[in-house]
C-alpha cells in the first residue's frame, strides 16, 4: 500500500524494549527473530514504535529485499537451478530457460497480486496454455506450478517437490523449457509461477 515493491518480506512485533538497541538485542536472543535479523536475503528495514496506554512501547520492524530487475533475475535463476537439480537427480534432462514462458509466468504472478486471486485460471478465464500462447510460445505442451507465501527459491522448490502434482510437473520427461515469475504483495506476500513447455 505504501508503494514498496519487494522480493521477500518479514515482520517482527515486540513490546517492552525502551530503545532501538534494546529492541535489536531482544530480537537477537530469540531464535526465530534472530534468523530474520541475520537473513542475507533481507537488505532493508523500517522500524517504528508507539507508546501504549500503560506506558509500554510497541515495536514493529519490517524487513525486506527490494524488487529490482537484477534481484528478480537472480531468484528466478535459483529456482531454475534447483528445479534442474531435481531433474538431474531423477535422470532427466535439465530444462532450458525460455523468454516467452518467463513473460507469461511473470505476468501471472503480477496478476495474482494485482487482482487478488490465487489460481491457475485467471479471472478472465485464461488457462496456462492461453497465457503462454499470448506471450508467443509455440510449445506443444504446457504445465504450470504456482505457490504463495514462500520466502526463497529453496523453500518454494521444496514445497513443490513435496506435493505430488507439482512434483510430477517438475519431473515430467516431456518438458524441455521453463519460465519463472515472482511478485511480492497481496494477502500471502509472495506469489510464484513456474511455467513449463514441451518442444517438438
Amino acid at each position: 500500500e505504501q508503494g514498496y515493491s519487494y522480493l521477500t518480506v518479514a515482520e517482527q512485533l515486540v513490546s517492552g524494549p525502551r530503545s532501538e538497541a534494546d529492541f535489536l538485542a531482544y530480537c537477537l536472543t530469540d531464535t526465530r527473530m534472530g534468523r530474520t535479523v541475520r537473513d542475507p536475503d533481507l537488505a532493508q528495514v523500517g522500524v517504528a514504535h508507539a507508546p501504549a496506554a500503560d506506558g509500554d512501547l510497541f515495536w514493529t520492524a519490517v524487513w525486506a529485499r527490494p524488487l529490482t530487475p537484477h534481484g528478480l533475475a537472480a531468484v528466478a535463476s535459483d529456482v531454475v537451478a534447483l528445479t534442474n537439480a531435481e531433474r538431474t537427480a531423477a535422470g532427466l534432462r535439465p530444462l532450458a530457460g525460455d523468454p516467452g514462458l518467463t513473460v507469461a509466468a511473470q505476468a501471472h504472478s503480477d496478476d495474482m497480486v494485482a487482482l487478488g486471486f490465487y489460481s491457475h485460471t485467471s479471472p478472465d478465464g485464461r488457462q496456462p496454455w492461453d497465457r503462454a500462447a499470448a506471450a508467443g510460445c509455440a510449445h506443444r505442451g504446457i504445465g504450470e506450478n504456482i505457490a504463495c507465501g514462500q520466502r526463497s527459491a529453496a523453500e518454494v522448490v521444496r514445497g513443490w517437490m513435496d506435493s505430488p502434482g507439482h512434483r510430477a510437473n517438475i519431473l515430467k520427461p516431456d518438458f524441455t523449457h521453463i519460465g519463472i515469475g515472482l511478485r511480492g504483495g497481496g494477502e500471502m506476500a509472495t506469489y510464484w509461477t513456474q511455467l513449463f513447455g514441451a518442444s517438438g
